[in-house]
Formats: C-alpha cells, structure tokens, sequence
C-alpha cells in the first residue's frame, strides 16, 4: 500500500512541477521495484523530455529494455547513453547483453571489452565475453574469461555453467585432434 502513496505523491507533485527530474527518476524506480516496467519504461521517456542528455537515463531504459527482450530498442537507448558518457561501464556491460542475446557475439565481445576497461572487476562482463568466446568456439579464451568472473564472484551460477561447457568442449576438440 506503500508503494500506491508513494506513486499519488510523486504524481501530484509532478502535476505541479513537471520538470522535478528527481521526482520522475523516484517514480520510475517505483514501477520498476514493482516490476511495472511498461510504466517504468514511460516515466523515464518523460524524464528525457527534460533531460534527454543524461546517461544513466538512457541507460536504465537500455536495462528496461533488456528486460523485456526488446533488444533492438535497448541496443538504441545504450548507445545514445554511450554517446553522452562513453565511460559508462554497465552501459557497455548491458549492451553486451542486447548483443548476445542477438547471438552477435562479435558486438559483444567489443562491448565486453570497453566495459571491462572501465572497470576490469565487472563480472557480468566477464561472463558475457566467456559466453561469447564459447559461443565462437574459442574455448579457452571462454574459460579464462569466466574463470575471471569466478575469481571475482566464486559462486556465480551463470558463469559456473559456461566454465563446464566450454572445459568439455575444449577437452573434446583436444581429444578429436589427436
């Protein structure tokens, strides 16, 4: 019930100021808290008619985005995030996401690669660019990378699963060369 306050109040005072940036980013927080992103996803395009060059908006539209599988559009809102702050790391670490999940894992190398840049600990990027090389066959530079998002989160699940896909792989492609 909360949550319902919470939301009429942010409504009301945005009926009075509807240029209160902080005001549509808590309102968009709230729906997606909820996991009411078609109302998360329209609060933050209001929030761009004020502030259409701040990244992390664009960015968390991009997440939003991804969410929903609408890849495309999410490719869209990261790279204009991008555009504004090129040093964004989740930005290129969500838009590796958009690209794997388009199975263009060039593109998602390169975006793994500027995430991991910024911020060499990004362990969702890591993941990503392991994904990536396993699904290009190249197996050990799959397990190095997932190998370094273990060493970061040991027990992340995702990154496990990729790990013992690509050792298998890789010691099936050394035991078919010889």
């Amino acid at each position: 019930m909360l949550m319902k306050e919470e939301i009429e109040s942010l409504k009301e005072l945005l009926e009075v100021n509807p240029d209160n940036i902080n005001a549509w980013m808590n309102l968009a927080q709230i729906y997606y808290d909820t996991g009411d992103f078609e109302n998360a996803i329209e609060t933050f395009k209001q929030a761009l008619k004020i502030e259409s060059d701040n990244a992390l908006i664009w960015q968390n539209l991009g997440y939003l985005y991804n969410e929903k599988g609408l890849y495309h559009d999410a490719i869209e809102s990261l790279r204009k995030a991008l555009e504004i702050n090129p040093n964004l790391s989740v930005a290129w670490t969500e838009l590796s996401f958009s690209y794997i999940e388009l199975a263009d894992y060039d593109k998602t190398i390169d975006a793994c690669k500027q995430a991991l840049k910024i911020d060499e600990n990004d362990e969702t990027a890591w993941t990503n660019l392991g994904s990536a090389y396993y699904n290009k066959k190249q197996y050990k530079k799959a397990i190095e990378a997932v190998r370094k998002a273990l060493r970061i989160i040991p027990n992340l699940e995702f990154a496990q699963t990729v790990l013992e896909l690509a050792e298998k792989a890789n010691k099936e492609n050394r035991r078919l060369e010889t």
